[in-house]
């Protein structure tokens, strides 16, 4: 039955549908307007239902080179049919950004290049940084490698980061066993070592893919051990453990990236050493048990497959750097407008990304106000740990 409670003539179910379809920004400042509106848009049912309405799309967020700064950008398109990109203030990496994971429900894991890292809301305004991870480490230890990865914990109902830390032995000359693997907790805010890292260790060479690779609760890499062997490594944000899944035999000879099609983890792989450069996409359906669900091309200028959008259309960078889209269905290719590189080796990331009512500021108002172009921003993330 719908609600009798009346807001300025309006029954209950009509104004809260009406709310739930503005954009953060103007909720924000509903916010300031009364105890009732404050607790309502800060309700978890609210941003839950908010960030999952249809007035509340996912768009298509692109890292690329801006010639005229010598920078990178950040270029969010309208819709989804790309006729056209804005490059919003708040949705800016300063230059000192080094990498960036996400989104997990709106929010991302900002890398500065000094390794220091924060949690960020751009929707929201709100960047938190992450203590410092300092492992304790005998002196003829040194790092050369991390890698890292981002979820939500359903079960504990926290936001995680994953850091795997590798370290060169510098006395014998070879990568140090184990490797250091490390959990921050948002709600604890503190990070904790375990030693679940037999998986995880110098012997594999994993890599960050060029988008998201977290799904349900999973954080996935592409991994390989000692040049031979292929294979996902991957990391669960509730049970904390790894778990090894093994691909096929193809992917082996010809490598690979990983990506997301539809809610399963896909596998695109390419042999760009042939003139007929085709794309073949696995899905992952069991545990270790791949399909092959697509065969795409072939392309005659292509340097790399980025990932898909809404399971019809491939992201793909050609050799000339431009970012292009292939329609599975129409079997059309065309060409994104984007400010790109002319000369020189570029590849793009492309992100997934929709508006966030989900806080990050917990307890003694934590957070920093999200400006990049703000020094204390920069600094923050350049500065040496």
């Amino acid at each position: 039955m719908a609600s009798t409670t009346n807001h300025g003539y309006l029954p209950e179910d009509v104004m809260l549908d009406i709310v739930l379809r503005l954009p953060v920004k103007t909720l924000l400042q509903f916010k300031c307007v009364s105890t009732y509106w404050c607790t309502l848009i800060e309700s978890p049912g609210f941003v839950k239902r908010h960030f999952n309405h249809k007035s509340n799309p996912e768009r298509l967020l692109v890292r690329n080179y801006r010639p005229d700064t010598d920078e990178y950008a950040y270029a969010l398109f309208h819709d989804e049919t790309f006729s056209g990109f804005e490059e919003p203030d708040h949705l800016q990496m300063p230059i000192t950004v080094g990498s960036l994971l996400g989104p997990v429900d709106g929010l991302f894991l900002v890398v500065g290049r000094s390794g220091n890292m924060a949690l960020l809301n751009p929707s929201m305004r709100q960047l938190r940084p992450i203590p410092l991870l300092h492992p304790d480490v005998k002196p003829h230890l040194s790092p050369y490698d991390d890698l890292l990865g981002f979820g939500w914990d359903e079960s504990g109902k926290d936001y995680k980061v994953i850091s795997i830390q590798y370290f060169w032995n510098d006395e014998l000359d070879i990568p140090h066993d184990p490797s250091i693997v490390s959990i921050y907790s948002l709600r604890s805010d503190s990070w904790r070592h375990f030693e679940d890292v037999d998986l995880a260790n110098s012997g594999h060479c994993s890599y960050k893919s060029l988008c998201n690779t977290y799904l349900n609760g999973v954080y996935y890499w592409f991994t390989e051990l000692n040049d031979q062997d292929v294979s996902i490594l991957a990391f669960d944000m509730s049970l904390e453990t790894f778990c090894e899944i093994k691909v096929p035999d193809c992917i082996k000879a010809r490598g690979g990236d990983l990506a997301l099609y539809g809610d399963s983890v896909a596998l695109i792989s390419c042999d760009l050493d042939r003139n007929d450069k085709c794309v073949d996409i696995w899905v992952l359906k069991e545990e270790s048990c791949w399909i092959k669900c697509l065969n795409i091309g072939p392309f005659e200028d292509l340097k790399w497959p980025l990932g898909f959008w809404r399971d019809t259309e491939l992201l793909l960078e050609t050799g000339s750097s431009h970012l292009t889209v292939y329609n599975i269905n129409t079997k059309k290719l065309r060409t994104l407008e984007t400010r790109r590189r002319e000369n020189g080796f570029f590849i793009y990331w492309v992100f997934f990304y929709k508006e966030s009512l989900v806080s990050i500021n917990g307890e003694g108002l934590k957070c920093m106000q999200w400006d990049p172009s703000s020094d204390s921003i920069k600094d923050l993330l350049r500065r040496s740990q």
